[in-house]
């Protein structure tokens, strides 16, 4: 008999997350840190201060984006920030937490955003660090890169918009 994954949903952030949020956020910037002398109290304040202004600015640019928490089961795992438009389907933030990565947590999700917006015919857009593992993941499933920011690349999943037969 096979074993059953747990099912992969999502919930709607509450003020009380906002320390998993952080969590998140410090997680998905480890790989960062691998080449500082930074000490464990530099690191986690200059996260902190990051994370705050991350979320301002989220909060700030994509004011109708769908924020939520991804849960696994009942174990809460990681965020997916979007921004669903007429024109495409941003991903503005996905991050899963360490000890969830590698499971094909983040590929189910992803392909999933992108069936639906290539459904709805419009691309799936993102930024992502040049040096960030994530990279890899998008790639893998035919995000191309549209733009070069310095640190960061802007990606781009475009739809089949060929007609279809039946």
């Amino acid at each position: 008999m096979y074993a059953t994954r747990p099912k992969i949903s999502f919930r709607i952030i509450h003020d009380h997350d906002r320390a998993f949020l952080q969590t998140v956020y410090a997680a998905a910037r480890q790989w960062e840190f691998t080449v500082t002398s930074w000490s464990e109290q530099e690191k986690t304040a200059f996260l902190k201060r990051q994370f705050d202004a991350q979320d301002l600015h989220y909060q700030r640019m994509f004011p109708n984006a769908v924020r939520r928490i991804i849960v696994l089961g009942e174990q809460d795992i990681g965020r997916l920030y979007l921004d669903r438009t007429d024109e495409s389907l941003h991903i503005i933030e996905f991050s899963i937490l360490p000890a969830y990565r590698g499971r094909g947590i983040g590929t189910d999700i992803l392909r999933s955003l992108l069936n639906e917006a290539h459904g709805g015919k419009v691309p799936v857009r993102l930024a992502v660090e040049r040096h960030n593992p994530a990279l890899r993941l998008y790639l893998r499933h035919d995000f191309v890169q549209t733009a070069d920011t310095g640190h960061h690349l802007s990606l781009e999943a475009r739809p089949d918009l060929r007609p279809r037969e039946i």
